[in-house]
């Protein structure tokens, strides 16, 4: 209980309780409504995104208790690989949207799901990539070769194409309403990918003051996040 003390400071306890806690929590219930409402691709994919990053949420909550280096490492990794991962989930579902499962067929967002999984698993392979131990009193410590892998894997095979896709089916809609919509779409899908640059960077960066700025920053992005439900997966 005294080493939890020591390893659990302010900034530390607001990512992993407040921010990332009540985001997992939020992630399960959205993904629990969308099923609920109905369960075709669109549907399915897009909880599909909430189900990995709340799993991912979980693990993470559940490490901050653990003081084992392998366990550690092992579970650490595997919570930023199910961060990174329902990126594509996100793509997939702009494509869908964009180009109906006709075009997109199933078959076509499996294999991309699929490539998108493969190239992070790099994450695992790097060399010294992560270091979390008593060294670095229990909090990851990102080589910069690691933070270089995760951003060009991520932006360049989901980020990107995301925000621009969604960008060209918002100038598709030619309703108001559906703009409007899409607009708190956008809003939500930036909230996530800003939560996705600032842990890497912090990660990397290791230091506490910056750890505590970002945690106070990324604080606000909880209400953004509904907006990628309250946008399209409730509305469109």
């Amino acid at each position: 209980m005294m080493l939890l003390a020591q390893t659990m400071d302010i900034a530390r306890f607001i990512q992993i309780f407040l921010v990332q806690g009540l985001a997992g929590l939020f992630y399960l219930v959205i993904a629990y409504k969308i099923l609920k409402r109905e369960t075709k691709g669109s549907n399915r994919i897009l909880s599909s995104f909430y189900i990995c990053v709340g799993f991912a949420v979980i693990i993470n909550v559940v490490y901050a208790f653990i003081f084992v280096e392998e366990i550690v490492y092992i579970l650490h990794v595997t919570t930023y690989y199910l961060l990174c991962f329902p990126l594509v989930f996100l793509l997939v579902f702009v494509l869908i949207l964009l180009k109906s499962e006709e075009v997109f067929t199933p078959k076509l967002q499996l294999i991309l799901i699929v490539v998108f999984g493969v190239l992070l698993v790099g994450l695992w392979l790097i060399p010294n990539g992560v270091t979390i131990n008593e060294s670095t009193n229990w909090k990851p410590d990102w080589s910069w070769t690691y933070l270089f892998y995760s951003l060009t894997v991520c932006s360049l095979f989901a980020i990107f194409p995301t925000i621009f896709l969604s960008i060209k089916l918002y100038r598709k809609f030619e309703y108001k309403e559906l703009k409007k919509k899409l607009k708190y779409f956008l809003i939500g899908i930036s909230s996530y990918f800003f939560l996705y640059f600032g842990t890497s960077i912090s990660n990397t960066l290791n230091d506490p003051t910056f750890r505590i700025i970002w945690s106070l920053l990324s604080l606000p992005m909880l209400v953004s996040l509904y907006f990628v439900y309250f946008g399209v997966a409730k509305n469109l």
